[in-house]
């Protein structure tokens, strides 16, 4: 049985000049008893004794916790009787098996879809986005499409929770879609384990700037925070770096976080020498664990823990944003914002200035919340959200990395122009953004 003990925070300690190294990635705390040690057997009870006696030290609103509930039929209800309620709206529970799969294999099991409704008045079910690998594209299902129905359920019922989540492989699955010309198609998939993708697009694209001047612009579509992802992110950063580029435009509306240290790479490459060894974020933990609080720096350009070269001719970084975008993902925005002109392009933000050290029992993995984050001015009030400073619409219409795509066509119109465009798209209602399938995960940052 795993017993419930804190993970080793592994991160940057403070340091006074000099550069930064995996030497420097020190334990900061590890009590032997955190919390004492429980039974062998994973009966109800005694999950319910760990997990109280856990959250009551670390959670990062200890003081605040909820009645617990003997009577919850489950371990993970029990757990979220605990939270401190409305204000934690980020700490959730998952089976282990589906943790490891996706954090250290890399892999799902499910479809690959994410629906959302077209506009406020939900006159439409469309697909947001689809995952390349998964059996749900190999059946020809494709983003903006409509949907019709899944497995002869409406689109009402589809969006009230019918069918229900799939977490095993085997399961077939009934979609019948229509496309932009009217015509209905019948889809049929099989749930299977996929392999994600995190880079689902990345280019460089060459704008004029008033006066006809040109300028290089990467692009890079980003899903999540995730190691196994660095060859992907690598390859992107040396493609830009050997460009050129003076703009970037960092896709993450889709992007719900991930690793802080992964987030930690990719804004120390983004950054470069400006950034180096200066403050990326400060992790700030409750009264009770004070010794934890740690300043993790950005790392220097040609560091062995980056897996690509910095971007030293950046000027600016546009971030393509929606309520999507969270965690880590916000992390990233916020760490750089000192050194580096940001402009965020889409919608607001989710809103989770806050993290978790992952804890493992009994087959169930928690994720609690355990930590604020801060960046170098002290700045990190932004759990209403961060608000676009241009107001677009998700266009379904176009594909991520088409430069049609309306978000996409505003973040080169800001690359180009230094200002906003005022389109018919960010005239629209804005769309009423739903995670509707199991293939989904809640928004989250761990420190690892």
């Amino acid at each position: 049985m795993r017993r419930l003990y804190p993970f080793v925070l592994s991160l940057l300690l403070a340091a006074c000049g000099g550069g930064s190294s995996d030497a420097d990635l020190l334990p900061v705390e590890a009590p032997p008893q955190d919390p004492p040690p429980m039974g062998e057997a994973c009966a109800l009870p005694a999950q319910q004794a760990a997990v109280s006696a856990y959250m009551a030290k670390n959670y990062f609103w200890y003081d605040h916790l909820g009645t617990a509930d003997a009577a919850a039929p489950t371990i993970s209800k029990y757990f979220e009787s605990l939270l401190y309620k409305p204000t934690d709206r980020y700490s959730f529970t998952e089976s282990t098996k589906t943790y490891e799969q996706r954090s250290s294999l890399g892999v799902r099991v499910g479809y690959g879809y994410t629906l959302v409704w077209q506009d406020t008045l939900k006159s439409a079910l469309r697909v947001r986005n689809v995952e390349p690998r998964g059996p749900a594209a190999a059946a020809g299902l494709s983003r903006g499409q409509v949907i019709v129905s899944i497995d002869g359920f409406t689109p009402a019922q589809v969006a009230a929770g019918q069918p229900p989540g799939v977490s095993e492989p085997g399961v077939a699955r009934r979609i019948v879609v229509r496309d932009a010309q009217g015509v209905e198609r019948t889809l049929d998939m099989v749930s299977a384990e996929y392999p994600l993708t995190l880079v689902p697009a990345s280019t460089v694209f060459t704008v004029h700037r008033d006066g006809g001047a040109p300028a290089k612009v990467g692009y890079l579509a980003y899903q999540s925070f995730a190691a196994f992802g660095d060859e992907q992110v690598g390859a992107a950063m040396q493609a830009f770096a050997d460009a050129g580029i003076e703009e970037l435009v960092l896709d993450l509306r889709y992007n719900g976080g991930g690793s802080v240290g992964v987030s930690r790479e990719l804004a120390s490459m983004i950054g470069g020498s400006r950034t180096a060894n200066r403050l990326y974020a400060y992790l700030k933990f409750n009264p009770n664990l004070t010794v934890r609080n740690q300043s993790l720096l950005f790392a220097p350009p040609g560091s062995a823990t980056l897996p690509g070269p910095s971007l030293e001719t950046l000027q600016r970084m546009v971030v393509i944003t929606s309520p999507g975008t969270a965690s880590a993902s916000e992390l990233v925005i916020n760490g750089l914002k000192p050194f580096l002109p940001v402009v965020l392009v889409g919608d607001k933000t989710y809103g989770k200035p806050f993290g978790s050290l992952v804890q493992h029992l009994c087959g169930t993995t928690y994720n609690a919340i355990h930590f604020t984050t801060l960046n170098s001015l002290g700045i990190g009030d932004y759990a209403q959200g961060m608000p676009a400073d241009c107001q677009v619409t998700d266009d379904l219409d176009h594909a991520l990395g088409d430069p049609n795509e309306a978000r996409l066509a505003a973040a080169l119109h800001v690359a180009r122009t230094g200002q906003c465009p005022v389109t018919a798209a960010q005239r629209k209602a804005k769309p009423s953004v739903m995670r509707l399938v199991g293939d989904v995960d809640p928004p989250g940052m761990f420190a690892d």
